[in-house]
């Protein structure tokens, strides 16, 4: 099965379903193959929210959630989620191709408040976690190729649209024997998991019939 994910670094509602993340690939292990690709928000400039705005949505989220968030990352309305993005993409391309730098970011932000829309800030948050050269990094994130893999993505990602799908995050789920599931904007756990599980069983339900039957005729 393949899954996935796409996400902007600085959205809330993609840190919280990083926690529903990690249990399933806990449960599932090897048969699950995930892979996250970024779509940045507002096309990667000004996000042109002011820090209260922020901070109501973020309330709004405590209220769904139970869990909060601090707005102070955000700086002003030119405050954009780029330098971010492209930090956890460089850092994937300098060989760090989990999840533990593009995390780092999402936490100093909306957890510590720390300004990672700011280049040196995102930068230094990156390299500590990917435990990568800070000049190095910050060369990888001027890469044309960095910079359009982001881009790329976010493009896919818009194309999605014609299926309904606009929000962060979003699951294209793909299963071994051709079925696709899309989930945008679901963060809960329960039914994340109730979909890769029914499309296990069905992968599952088939391989025991082609163990125990001849193929189909032609």
């Amino acid at each position: 099965m393949q899954i996935t994910y796409y996400l902007d670094v600085l959205s809330s509602w993609c840190l919280i379903a990083d926690d529903a993340v990690a249990r399933i690939r806990s449960e599932h292990g090897a048969r699950i193959d995930f892979a996250w690709r970024i779509a940045i928000l507002s096309g990667g400039g000004p996000m042109g929210n002011t820090r209260a705005l922020e901070a109501w949505y973020y309330r709004r989220t405590e209220a769904a959630t139970g869990i909060s968030f601090d707005p102070a990352w955000l700086e002003d309305p030119q405050t954009a989620t780029l330098a971010a993005n492209l930090a956890a993409e460089a850092a994937r391309a300098l060989g760090c191709d989990d999840d533990r730098v593009r995390l780092a970011l999402a936490r100093a932000a909306m957890r510590d408040g720390r300004p990672v829309g700011e280049h040196d800030v995102a930068v230094e948050v990156a390299a500590a976690a990917g435990n990568l050269d800070s000049k190095a990094l910050a060369e990888k994130m001027r890469d044309p190729a960095v910079i359009a893999r982001i881009y790329e993505s976010t493009a896919d990602f818009k194309a999605l649209g014609a299926h309904g799908v606009d929000q962060r995050p979003t699951f294209v789920i793909r299963s071994a024997i051709g079925d696709t599931a899309i989930l945008s904007g679901v963060y809960r756990y329960e039914p994340l998991a109730a979909v890769v599980t029914a499309m296990l069983n069905d992968e599952d339900a088939y391989a025991t019939f082609a163990a125990n039957n001849p193929p189909a005729p032609t």
